[in-house]
This record gives structure tokens, C-alpha cells and sequence, in this order.
């Protein structure tokens, strides 16, 4: 039992180690940005996070327009 134990630590260990080697070792190691407000893949897309989104509907301004009008476009493509 205590053998099956060391084992699989040692493979989460190796595991973790190798998913993080670039942030654990290089000066400029930073993690991904996870957000959708700062993906920049994302905004191309047109999707925001819904802090965003609550903010363009409560106020008009030219975020709320971009958005508008790319969901008009989706809409269309997909009734298309």
C-alpha cells in the first residue's frame, strides 16, 4: 500500500513538474491569462466576460456597438 502511495506522488510530482517547467524555470515564466476579458482570441470573436456585457447594456458607447452589430452578423450567418 505504501509502495502504490510513493509511486503515484512521485508521478504527480513528475506530472506537475513537466506542465510548469517554462513558468517554474525561465525568467519570464508567467501563467496564461484565463480571463475572457484578456484573451485576446476571445475579443476577436466577439465574446466578453459578463462584466462586460452587463456594463454595454447599461450604457451605450462604441464596446456596445462593436458587439451589437457582431452579433447581427453571427445572427445572420447562422440563419444563412
Amino acid at each position: 500500500m505504501l509502495k502504490v502511495f510513493i509511486i503515484a506522488s512521485v508521478l504527480l510530482l513528475l506530472a506537475i513538474l513537466i506542465m510548469g517547467i517554462k513558468i517554474f524555470f525561465t525568467k519570464s515564466g508567467k501563467f496564461p491569462k484565463t480571463r475572457i476579458g484578456d484573451n485576446k482570441a476571445m475579443k476577436k470573436k466577439g465574446i466578453y466576460c459578463p462584466k462586460t456585457l452587463d456594463a454595454i447594456e447599461r450604457k451605450d458607447c462604441q464596446t456596445c456597438n462593436d458587439y451589437q452589430a457582431k452579433q447581427k452578423v453571427a445572427a445572420s450567418s447562422v440563419d444563412a
